[in-house]
């Protein structure tokens, strides 16, 4: 279980009106870069400790089972390194960027945590730091054990990575009180107007006088009540997928210090079968996408994210879903400035038998709030979601269900809330939700032998569309939004046949036409995803029909794992595009 036991931000009453001579923000030092390291096999997390001989070097981040030397090997990674400081610090974080898949961490020779929590932005207390040089040690496990309470398991369908995903850094407090982050709210987007939220290491006072200043522009005195403050941002501009307008503001506390944040004005809302943006009405087209590189696994590189990016883009879409876990911060950056809206969802998978295991349940609530706390001021990220395909045809599923909904709307953030259903048919789950997703592939993974034509591809896809449709409306109402979550096949790239063949590109092609065209032509939706983005690394040998996964990819992409174009891209790039 996650029991870094992070400290809460006190919002207590104090002084009033208070004004502060001004100071630089939280201390950051990056600890990216070459590490000492060694590997053992056999070797348990539990009895880890701090002394260990390094036998080689690993880069940080990057992940250490796809080096050559501990390819697709499991076991016990230990890492090391030094740093100093030129002042103390009163406190002290690690802020780890992402991980997998369960860690221990020691700062001079002191155990200070250990987190099961895989993909999550972590923020570990260290507790005050002397002057002068410093030794951080980190024993990481990428094994898959089966234990009930863990998040992540052996048969989640893709491979799941050991090392640090996206880097690690030191944030540091040198006064009794200084301020961490402004965390923005839109409020009304048709005024402007946003609530400003500061978080601070220490206490606040109740009510504060600080200076806000948007875009550059002139500062202002504002008076924060609880750390909370509503302004109207001057001269705004609406964020969407067609217009990405970022705004940017300013918080000086004085001896508090100063915070900044990028932000975008947004409202996204579900109702009428529809969902809206800014008040019109808005189609989802999008994809499924891995965090994923063949070299690089998890630990992808700014140009891989940014190359990801204008790829969908280029095909005419308008949202993505971060499949199936947190999403990294600077991708999210990316989909603010070039414009696309993001579902991003805790990590899950297939969950059943664990639904009710008590441990399961918290380490859920514990991810799940730590990712809408992470991104809660990118504007691109406007639906949250969780447990990907897990047993929402169960009773067990409705508790678990439920806690995560209120979960993520306890941080107040005006995403949408929903799941990815694979039970569009006999689910009992998503009365919460705030519209419905379901996964289904008719033709591929369901009723394979009823489509040998393409005629029978067809109906065969119309059959099972028209079936989760009339099972949704009569379950949970004729108003509720409903989009396809998942669907799609593989394809091999390269692969050409004049009889579409499966596997072939042109049998992929046709089948998303298919599938497209159907659901254009329906009124009871209001998006659509792709199965998937590109091909993905998933189990390494063993966890399903070979025939299903071979060469250990998910070869459903409309690009393949290096990023060629397949048939399908030009495809789906025709159906998005067209007015």
């Amino acid at each position: 279980m996650y029991n870094l036991g992070m400290k809460k931000i006190m919002i207590c009453t104090a002084l009033l009106g208070v004004v502060f001579a001004a100071h630089a923000e939280l201390e950051r030092i990056s600890l990216n870069g070459t590490w000492d390291f060694s590997f053992a096999r056999d070797a348990k997390l539990s009895s880890a400790s701090s002394g260990f001989k390094a036998t080689d070097k690993m880069v940080v981040p990057g992940c250490f089972d796809l080096m050559p030397k501990w390819y697709a090997q499991r076991g016990l990674a230990q890492y090391r390194r030094t740093f100093a400081l030129d002042k103390p610090a009163k406190d002290a974080w690690l802020v780890v960027k992402g991980m997998g898949l369960q860690a221990k961490f020691f700062i001079d020779g002191r155990e200070v945590a250990v987190s099961k929590l895989p993909y999550s932005t972590l923020e570990i207390p260290l507790g005050a730091l002397a002057a002068g040089e410093h030794t951080l040690v980190v024993a990481l496990d990428n094994r898959l054990p089966g234990s009930k309470d863990l998040v992540f398991k052996a048969f989640y369908d893709f491979f799941l990575s050991g090392g640090f995903y996206h880097g690690v850094e030191l944030k540091l407090q040198h006064a009794d009180v200084e301020l961490d982050r402004v965390v923005v709210r839109t409020r009304d987007y048709k005024t402007g107007t946003v609530e400003l939220a500061l978080e601070a290491k220490g206490a606040l006072p109740a009510s504060l006088d600080a200076t806000v200043s948007f875009d550059g522009g002139a500062a202002k005195q504002v008076r924060f009540a609880d750390g909370r403050a509503r302004l109207a941002v001057p001269a705004f501009k609406l964020w969407s997928p067609e217009s990405p307008n970022l705004h940017h503001v300013t918080v000086a506390a004085g001896a508090l210090g100063s915070v900044s944040a990028r932000f975008g004005i947004r409202e996204f809302a579900a109702h009428d079968k529809a969902l809206w943006l800014n008040g019109n009405k808005v189609w989802l087209k999008g994809v499924n996408r891995h965090e994923s590189d063949p070299e690089d696994g998890y630990a992808t590189s700014l140009p891989t994210m940014l190359r990801d990016v204008q790829l969908i883009k280029s095909i005419g879409c308008n949202y993505i879903r971060g499949s199936h876990y947190t999403q990294c911060d600077d991708f999210l950056s990316l989909c603010d400035e070039i414009g696309l809206m993001v579902w991003e969802e805790s990590l899950g998978w297939g969950n059943y038998g664990e639904l009710d295991d008590p441990g399961f349940m918290a380490a859920q609530v514990e991810q799940t709030r730590l990712m809408v706390k992470e991104s809660i001021n990118h504007p691109s990220v406007v639906i949250n979601g969780f447990l990907n395909e897990f047993g929402s045809n169960l009773k067990s599923g409705i508790a678990i269900a439920n806690l995560l909904v209120d979960t993520i709307r306890a941080e107040d953030t005006g995403h949408l809330v929903t799941y990815a259903s694979s039970h569009p048919t006999d689910g009992i789950c998503a009365s919460n939700l705030d519209f419905i997703a379901f996964n289904t592939y008719p033709g591929w993974h369901q009723d394979s032998a009823r489509a040998s034509t393409p005629e029978s591809l067809n109906k065969t896809i119309k059959d099972r569309f028209n079936a989760c449709v009339k099972y949704l409306r009569k379950t949970y109402g004729a108003d509720k939004p409903i989009i396809v979550g998942e669907t799609g096949c593989y394809s091999i790239y390269g692969c050409h046949d004049p009889m579409a063949a499966q596997w072939t590109e042109e049998y992929q092609s046709e089948y998303l036409d298919h599938w497209l065209k159907i659901v254009k032509a329906s009124p009871e939706i209001a998006g659509f995803t792709v199965w998937q983005f590109c091909d993905a690394r998933t189990y390494f040998r063993g966890g399903s029909d070979i025939r299903l996964k071979p060469l250990a990819f998910n070869l459903a992409g409309l690009y393949d794992r290096h990023r060629n174009a397949k048939m399908a891209a030009e495809t789906v790039k025709r159906h998005y595009t067209e007015k």
